[in-house]
């Protein structure tokens, strides 16, 4: 358990280095005076996002076989790639 923490806790972290949430909860840190406020609400917002998805990759695993899976992640980045070179 505590190295699927560790894991996911490091791969999310380093996956949200300049995404566009970062930029706005600096922005609001900014804006707003109670650190601790935004520190909450940044946090629920992003818990409110993740944890269907959370949920329903559970589903999906108890339901389609691993290699599947990584073989149609797969794909869709590699499509999700070609269609950004092509812009």
């Amino acid at each position: 358990m505590l190295e699927a923490f560790l894991v996911s806790t490091g791969l999310v972290a380093i996956g949200e280095i300049g995404d566009k949430t970062q930029v706005a909860t600096m922005a609001l840190a900014a804006r707003y005076p109670s650190l601790a406020a935004v520190v909450a609400g940044t946090t629920l917002g992003m818990l409110l996002a993740d944890v269907p998805v959370l949920f329903f990759g559970d589903a999906i695993a108890k339901r389609v076989p691993l290699v599947v899976v990584r073989r149609m992640a797969s794909a869709f980045f590699a499509i999700l790639g070609v269609i950004a070179l092509m812009q």
